[in-house]
């Protein structure tokens, strides 16, 4: 029994990580198709208005049923993501929204339920936002994607941790997915894709 429920939950994962990959592409793909696709300011970090008042011109037209809430409704992840704004998807997951520099988000695949743990039920993903070096994007239709670096341990200066870009290394993404479950950054989504869509045997479940 606890197999089957383990599998039933790692099944859950991956349809709707793939889900919110390829609904937020299409939101993205609508935005510039009708140039509503600009940049958040970024000379306004951390501003939530700023980010919200984006967020409603360059998504949410393209994504049905999306409310946003100024600040994560749930309260309920261990980091300071709480604060930010927050999407309610249709089918109730949740991305929060963090602008620094960058759109940083965790995807919440399950709203308020838990157990609130990164790699079990919220992953974390990045939204490129400019277009001007993006052809490779554009061509692909690819501009959110699962974060695809781990950030060293309290800032701590540590070789073997810090910034460590882990595209195509996938020894490094089950590293970093392990290492991060409760921290703020990790790879596990990037993993499970870079795998073909699946929860593979030695994912750190």
């Amino acid at each position: 029994m606890p197999a089957l429920i383990a599998n039933h939950q790692k099944a859950e994962v991956v349809a709707k990580l793939k889900k919110v990959y390829s609904v937020m592409n299409q939101a993205v793909t609508m935005s510039i198709a009708n140039d509503t696709w600009t940049q958040p300011p970024t000379d306004k970090r951390y501003d939530n208005d700023a980010l919200i008042e984006w967020m409603n011109t360059a998504l949410v037209p393209y994504l049905n049923g999306a409310k946003i809430y100024d600040t994560n409704p749930n309260q309920q992840f261990n980091t300071n993501q709480d604060s930010y704004p927050t999407l309610i998807l249709a089918d109730g997951s949740a991305l929060t929204f963090n602008n620094n520099n960058q759109i940083h988000m965790i995807y919440d695949i399950n709203g308020s339920k838990g157990p609130n743990r990164a790699g079990r039920d919220w992953f974390y993903f990045f939204l490129d936002y400019e277009l001007s070096d993006s052809e490779y994007r554009m061509k692909t239709g690819r501009h959110f994607y699962p974060a695809g670096w781990a950030y060293s341990n309290a800032g701590n200066p540590d070789e073997d941790l810090s910034d460590n870009y882990v595209y195509n290394d996938r020894d490094k993404m089950i590293k970093f997915c392990g290492e991060y479950a409760n921290g703020a950054s990790n790879t596990c989504a990037l993993l499970i894709m870079y795998d073909g869509w699946q929860i593979s045997k030695d994912y750190p479940w």
